[in-house]
């Protein structure tokens, strides 16, 4: 069989692994990406309640301590609802909002601290009146912290990946061995049967191995190579009577 140099990426196998691979990249990617904006969505409406909740429940738990002036009270109250982790501060203003009554905020490595009622950063922010019925008697306000959500969107996003990768790899060795056995392989086979018939040599056996459109190439080949040696059969005996 003559030797013809084909690059590796111009190979049928490649073009065909290639196409399979920028499909499936496009398609599970953009669910990946959809999945991930919706997990943002609702992990946003998660944390944006947990505030709303939150700052409604202090300012219910808080109307007595703050008509006392009672600072002990108010601070337990809030110590306690830090006890969830995503709680980053809860601020406590007077009745006027101006002067903060009481304030607790999570250092960076998680400790509760005595604030000033600055608080700043990416938070999630919530407030509502502390009221006995009749009048104001002070604002709470609550800060959740986004840190869960990025973590929990840098861990969905790291694992939507791998999957990915993983997927990729496994149907790309799936699709090699596929396309050995199902294409590459049968083709080979024909071109070497058909080099050898252009050489001459016309006692080759082709024998179709499959039902598809390679197994029709294979007939097609079958026919011609017996074509060809009833065609030179009757030269070869017009050659001899002559």
């Amino acid at each position: 069989m003559s030797s013809v140099n084909i690059r590796w990426y111009r190979t049928i196998r490649m073009k065909v692994v290639t196409a399979v691979i920028v499909s499936c990249t496009v398609v599970f990617g953009g669910l990946s990406a959809f999945n991930t904006v919706t997990e943002q969505d609702q992990l946003s409406a998660d944390l944006l309640k947990l505030t709303q909740v939150t700052s409604k429940r202090l300012s219910k738990h808080l109307i007595g301590p703050m008509w006392d002036l009672d600072r002990d009270l108010v601070d337990s109250a809030l110590e306690a609802e830090m006890l969830e982790e995503n709680v980053a501060a809860i601020v406590v203003w007077d009745e006027g909002g101006n002067i903060v009554f009481s304030a607790r905020e999570r250092s960076a490595d998680g400790s509760l601290l005595v604030s000033n009622g600055a608080i700043a950063g990416d938070l999630i922010k919530a407030s509502d009146e502390i009221s006995n019925g009749e009048k104001s008697i002070g604002e709470v306000s609550v800060f959740v912290s986004k840190q869960q959500l990025n973590q929990q969107l840098a861990a969905s996003t790291f694992s939507n990946l791998t999957t990915l990768t993983a997927l990729i790899i496994v149907m790309a060795i799936v699709m090699t061995i596929v396309m050995n056995q199902v294409i590459i392989g049968p083709i080979t086979r024909l071109a070497k049967h058909a080099d050898d018939i252009s050489h001459g040599d016309l006692k080759q056996n082709i024998v179709p191995e499959s039902h598809d459109e390679i197994g029709l190439l294979a007939e097609a080949f079958h026919r011609m190579q017996n074509s060809m040696r009833v065609a030179f059969k009757r030269l070869y005996a017009k050659t001899k009577s002559a």
